[in-house]
């Protein structure tokens, strides 16, 4: 299973997950929702910052999932190898295999030349 199937896989699973716990999926998506309201950063921002924490932290939903939101938003390919150029800075070498799901994810939806 590539990276981008298994992202569709974590993702499923998150929403069933979400399914068999009702109260749990409210109070969730409500603080989730919140996090990524504009406020003094508008929310492509913070979803680059998101996506920046999802790479240092190794997290493949996470980097797949803020990648999709923050392109969602409105962020550039530009923007996005930017928040990937400080993600390696934060996280090193460590971080590089999810930058290659990133430029992965840019491929396969026509973002790169």
């Amino acid at each position: 299973m590539g990276k981008l199937e298994e992202f569709e896989s974590i993702r499923k699973n998150a929403k069933r997950f979400l399914d068999l716990t009702p109260s749990l999926k409210d109070s969730f998506f409500q603080y989730y929702d919140e996090s990524y309201k504009p406020g003094a950063m508008d929310t492509k921002t913070k979803r680059l910052m998101a996506l920046c924490g999802g790479i240092v932290s190794g997290c493949t939903g996470c980097t797949l999932g803020q990648l999709d939101m923050a392109i969602q938003e409105g962020a550039t390919t530009e923007e996005v190898l930017e928040t990937c150029t400080v993600a390696i800075s934060l996280g090193g070498t460590l971080a590089w295999s999810q930058v290659s799901m990133v430029v992965e994810y840019l491929d396969a939806n026509g973002m790169t030349s």
